[in-house]
Formats: structure tokens, C-alpha cells, sequence
């Protein structure tokens, strides 16, 4: 809920501000000018040697060299070149995705949309998705001080039916920072007692990123059976994550490597080239079988939906291939899935 979600992150806040005050009182906090120390084993944090800079290893992120090299690598990615902020990362109801100002807000505050319009939207940055470290002992694990880790509560059946219990998605908590965006909005089309439905508009579908969905393996229009349990469809929904593949090894561009794929946990060195086994190649060509059938049923015109009344399940069909179209991974995502989402697709069309 919103309270839960505000207290998280004001707990989180606090236990950081906490920390420093315990450590080094409330006016060492203010005035230090580093976190070096001589003389006895340094704070957790440091490498526990007599002497050496409690903050080396905040240092080893923390660096220009590396602010350099993440930024470089950041501006390659779509997210970087803030190609989507525009009027939507300003728009009250669209800015919690579409802008660094509106991700915050809406995470601090827990709502859908901003309270405002944003008059100077800015794009996605460091400081949208990066907030405070959680822990200072690193000894722990990994801290990459993410914003939010927590489960997400999917806007479109909220969306569907305000009152309807919260349906959330829990991936890893790297994921799931991700998954707060990459999520679609709308659910599919609904019976209207005649077994018809309405399109009523030339962008209808289930918006631009249904990726996390994807991967998680429901949420689409799925007509007829043979669908993949949720949480499996193969070793990308097992064993993978956005980070996982989009920022092997720290990259900031979100460019799927090979050396991603070939890792131990992975494909173990047995990838050559992305079209492994001509997979993503066979779900192209499902999808261009499905969007001929649309085309030729007429919900489909000029490349978009077109608007009209139809078979509930032939939009259901046309929400499917908007689907896949926007999760832009030609079934890597969730082969299984997609897959039979597709084939179960097409089967509704003679």
C-alpha cells in the first residue's frame, strides 16, 4: 500500500542518516571532510588494516573514472538518449515512467501519477533509479543503493477494476526496480455480453512494456491452452533477470552481450550468435503471420489498430501481437510464452 511503500523508504533513509550519527556524531557528519582514519582496524567497509582508508572501497565505484565510463555507456542506451520524455514525461499520468522528477515522486509518494504536470521534465538518470545504500557493510553483498526493490503492484488490473485485490509481481530486486516501468498498463479486451468488443482507438493495446509480464509468463490475452505455469518457460525465466542480461558485468548501455550469455549460470560458452537455434527468427515469422490475419480481418490498418467493433477473441489476437510487438525480445524474454501465445493467436483466424 502507499503508507507501507512511503515508510519504506523514510526508514530506509533514516537508518542510513542514522548510521552516521552513531558513528561519528551529528557534527563530525556535518563538517568531515572524509572518511579516512588512522590507527585501529577501520569501520566495516574498509579492508579491517591498520591505516587504510575507510572509504577505499566506496572509492572503487565511486570514482571519476568510473562516473566517466558509466555515463558513456548510459547515453548509448534509450533510456539515456531521453527519446521518451517529451510531452508524456511531463503529463501527470504518464511522468512516472516517462521522467527522472515523476519516478521519484510517484515512488515517494506511492501513487500512479504525479500531483502536477511537470513543466521541465528530465530523463531517466542516475539519481531516478539510484537512491541511498541500504547497508554500509559491504561485506553483505552488493548494494547498488536501488530506489526500490520491493514488489510491484501491477497497474493494469488496478487499472481494470480499482477495487480488485493488488495482483504483484516479485522477480529479483533488481528486477523489480525495472519491472515498475516495464509492465503494461492495460489488461486485454472483455466479453460485452454479445461475445464483441471495441476498439475505440489507433494505439490500443496493452502499452509499450509488458517485458517483466513477459517474463513472468501471464497477463496476456491468453486464448486456447498449453501455456507455461508462471515463474517458468525456460532457463531465461529461471535463471535470469533485466540485470542479468541488460547489465552483464555493470554495463550501463542495457545492450545484451554475448559474454552475458556465455557465463557459467548460463549458456556456458556455447553461444555464438544471438540467433541461437534461429529461435527469435521463427517467432518473427509467427508474428508476421498474425499481423497479416489482423490485416486481413480489418483490426488492423496501416500498421495500426483500427477502430471498430469485433469478436472478442480476434481482439484479444490483435492484443497478443501488440504484446509481443512492444516486449521487442522475439520471445527471448519467455520462448514458451510467446510462443504459444502466437500459434494460439493465429488459430482464431481461419
Amino acid at each position: 500500500g502507499t503508507v507501507l511503500l512511503t515508510n519504506h523508504i523514510i526508514m530506509k533513509r533514516n537508518r542510513l542518516i542514522n548510521l552516521f550519527v552513531l558513528a561519528f556524531g551529528a557534527s563530525a557528519f556535518l563538517m568531515m571532510p572524509g572518511c579516512s582514519k588512522e590507527g585501529p582496524a577501520g569501520p566495516a567497509g574498509s579492508d579491517g588494516t591498520p591505516g587504510v582508508a575507510g572509504n577505499a572501497v566506496c572509492m572503487e565505484c565511486h570514482n571519476l573514472d568510473k562516473k566517466a565510463e558509466v555515463n558513456d555507456q548510459y547515453m548509448e542506451s534509450q533510456h539515456g538518449e531521453g527519446e521518451f520524455v517529451g510531452y508524456a514525461g511531463g503529463r501527470n499520468s504518464c511522468a512516472k515512467c516517462h521522467s527522472d522528477q515523476g519516478f521519484k515522486e510517484t515512488q515517494y509518494t506511492g501513487q500512479d501519477t504525479t500531483i502536477a504536470n511537470i513543466s521541465l521534465p528530465q530523463p531517466v538518470q542516475c539519481e531516478t533509479c539510484h537512491d541511498f545504500h541500504e547497508t554500509l557493510d559491504f561485506s553483505m553483498g552488493a548494494d547498488y543503493a536501488l530506489r526500490t526493490n520491493d514488489p510491484v503492484d501491477l497497474l493494469m488490473y488496478r487499472a481494470a477494476d480499482p477495487d480488485a485485490p493488488a495482483v504483484t509481481l516479485d522477480l529479483d530486486p533488481s528486477s523489480n526496480l525495472c519491472a515498475n516501468c516495464h509492465q503494461p498498463r492495460r489488461v486485454g479486451p472483455v466479453d460485452d455480453g454479445t461475445g464483441m468488443f471495441t476498439v475505440t482507438s489507433t494505439h490500443y493495446g496493452p502499452h509499450h512494456g509488458p517485458q517483466s509480464l513477459t517474463l513472468g509468463g501471464f497477463g496476456a490475452y491468453e486464448l486456447g491452452t498449453g501455456y507455461p505455469a508462471p515463474g517458468t518457460g525456460g532457463m531465461h525465466v529461471e535463471k535470469a533477470g533485466c540485470t542479468t542480461c541488460h547489465m552483464h558485468d555493470g554495463n550501463h548501455s542495457m545492450n545484451v552481450t554475448l559474454e552475458g550469455c556465455n557465463t557459467s549460470k548460463c549458456h556456458n560458452g556455447s553461444i555464438t550468435t544471438f540467433e541461437n537455434n534461429n529461435r527469435q527468427m521463427q517467432v518473427a515469422a509467427l508474428l508476421t503471420t498474425l499481423e497479416t490475419k489482423l490485416t486481413d480481418a480489418g483490426l488492423i490498418l496501416d500498421g495500426h489498430p483500427n477502430p471498430g467493433t469485433y469478436p472478442v477473441d480476434e481482439v484479444g489476437a490483435l492484443y497478443n501481437y501488440e504484446w509481443v510487438l512492444d516486449d521487442r525480445s522475439m520471445g527471448v524474454h519467455n520462448f514458451q510464452y510467446i510462443e504459444t501465445l502466437l500459434n494460439n493467436s493465429i488459430a482464431v483466424f481461419p
